[in-house]
């Protein structure tokens, strides 16, 4: 059995990134377990990810006609690699099977019995709806490692290093404890942890521990800083950083430490005492390193003391080099937190602002974002163009200027042509859309921010505080609230007229439209 493989990505992010080589990963592995032969694989990259057309695609389609009989699966990474919609999918597998060819998923079980034509259906809906509502798509390459709980990245001393890029392949299992590191590590960040060294020590007492003779030479003293740094400790405690995402996922590798030991030498390293959450995504503490100190504009820390009535929560200022008035005094976490989500609401903008902006954007999209109408009106004439030179093919047919080879041939090649237009022409109405139901999307959710933050899963308030603060902001128990710097969206409201609900001038921020220039001129 022989196969081609088609990979595709969908954004200049996936270009750039390892998307591609992930999908044709998971192909070939698909085909090696099934014992099928590659003929050849098919990129859609470059240009082709930043606008509809799929010559690649196009290609394919050529190749197992031009070798029908020697060609017996088409491999995809998942349906929605193949078509974007419905229609699309069930024409171009109808084409295919012509050709003797069957569409095969790596990661979704289709196939030709009853129960994988409608697994296939569904998954074809499913992908077409996924379109419609333009879902986040999950990063591959490096990203889905780490969603899966690999460690893509060579692993800390204490695990062994797969010297998987050495290799040329990819990291697939976790990092495995190294037998005489491990323990050295694990035995050194337990002690850190009761506080029995200080930086130094702690070198000193691996070395005792057998770390020098492991490694065959005299441990540094900056090795220590390396050690407990905190990304690594976290890697230490069985958790993966992500920097994408900017969060830790669990991972698949043997914990050394757990995470209270974690807390217990970040604690010690700071001179904080009795503190039992450090994690920066701990969902207890949503604006820790992201709320700056009223006074020294330095990034508040957070932490949770047991007293006589329970436990007790609170944000603290350790700037241990300056003189802050605010150092070591604690800011209850429910009253700062709900300062915070006041201070959302004040600067929410108004509806009239609201309907104003969408409006500006919808009509700035319009005017400027033509390229993908234009596209829909030349897929549209080529669609066209091909229905016609079809037309003529058959017509030479029927008056013998063809034979029936090359009859066949001709017709071929303008049918294989006119199902990618329609798949490009497809995919150039979906992107014509996008941009009013982003808008409204948009909107309706900047409608009501303090709702907003209160209702997010702790993992997104992150990216949410970042959208409306970019660089952080500030709380003084006297003043509250304040910031230097708001997001983009919430500067331009913020310029606008406090007592009137006269709108800022766009102008400077985005390119002026003819019709909001007009706008402008009348008013």
């Amino acid at each position: 059995m022989k196969a081609v493989i088609y990979t595709r990505v969908s954004s200049d992010e996936q270009v750039n990134g390892t998307s591609l080589d992930f999908q044709e990963e998971q192909c070939r592995k698909y085909c090696a377990d099934k014992v099928v032969e590659v003929l050849t694989v098919f990129r859609e990259e470059g240009a082709s990810a930043k606008s509809t057309d799929r010559a690649e695609f196009l290609r394919a389609i050529e190749y197992c006609r031009k070798n029908k009989g020697n060609v017996h699966a088409f491999v995809v990474a998942k349906v929605d690699r193949f078509a974007r919609n419905t229609e699309d999918h069930f024409r171009v597998r109808k084409q295919l099977l012509e050709y003797g060819v069957t569409l095969h998923s790596v990661s979704e079980p289709i196939g030709q019995d009853p129960v994988g034509k409608l697994i296939e259906t569904i998954l074809a809906g499913t992908s077409d709806f996924d379109n419609a509502i333009r879902r986040q798509r999950c990063s591959d390459g490096m990203g889905a490692r780490i969603d899966g709980g690999i460690n893509p990245w060579q692993p800390p001393v204490g695990y062994v290093c797969q010297n998987a890029k050495k290799q040329g392949i990819k990291k697939t299992i976790p990092d495995e404890p190294n037998k005489i590191t491990f323990p050295i590590i694990q035995q050194g960040l337990q002690e850190m942890s009761a506080r029995l060294h200080n930086k130094i020590g702690l070198v000193r007492r691996l070395d005792e521990l057998g770390l020098a003779e492991a490694r065959g030479k005299k441990t540094p003293s900056q090795f220590s800083d390396i050690l407990l740094e905190e990304h690594r400790l976290m890697f230490y405690a069985g958790w993966i950083w992500h920097p994408w995402k900017k969060e830790y996922i669990r991972g698949l590798h043997t914990p050394m430490i757990d995470d209270e030991c974690v807390y217990k030498i970040l604690d010690h390293l700071s001179g904080k005492k009795h503190s039992i959450a450090h994690n920066r995504n701990n969902p207890l503490f949503p604006l820790r390193g992201w709320v700056l100190c009223g006074s020294c504009a330095r990034k508040l820390t957070a932490s949770s003391s047991r007293g006589n009535g329970g436990i007790y929560h609170f944000y603290h200022c350790f700037n241990f080099k300056g003189k802050c008035p605010m150092r070591g005094k604690g800011i209850s976490k429910d009253v700062l937190e709900q300062a915070f989500t006041k201070y959302l609401t004040k600067v929410t903008p108004r509806e009239g602002w609201l309907a104003m902006f969408k409006a500006s954007v919808v009509d700035y999209w319009k005017e400027k974002g033509l390229s993908f109408s234009q596209d829909v009106l030349n897929y549209e004439r080529k669609l066209k163009m091909l229905e016609e030179k079809r037309k003529r093919i058959f017509d030479m047919r029927e008056d013998g200027s063809y034979s029936k080879e090359e009859f066949q041939e001709r017709k071929a090649e303008v049918e294989n042509d006119t199902i990618a237009t329609k798949i490009s022409l497809s995919e150039a109405r979906i992107e014509q859309f996008d941009i009013e139901a982003a808008v409204i999307y948009a909107t309706d959710f900047i409608r009501d921010l303090g709702r907003q933050w209160v209702d997010l899963p702790h993992q997104l308030r992150p990216r949410f505080q970042k959208l409306v603060f970019p660089d952080g902001f500030t709380y003084d128990k006297k003043t509250g609230v304040g910031t230097k710097k708001f997001g983009y969206i919430y500067r331009l409201n913020q310029q606008s007229t406090p007592k009137s609900n006269a709108l800022v001038d766009l102008t400077g921020f985005e390119p002026v439209t003819s019709s909001l220039q007009m706008r402008r001129s009348t008013n």
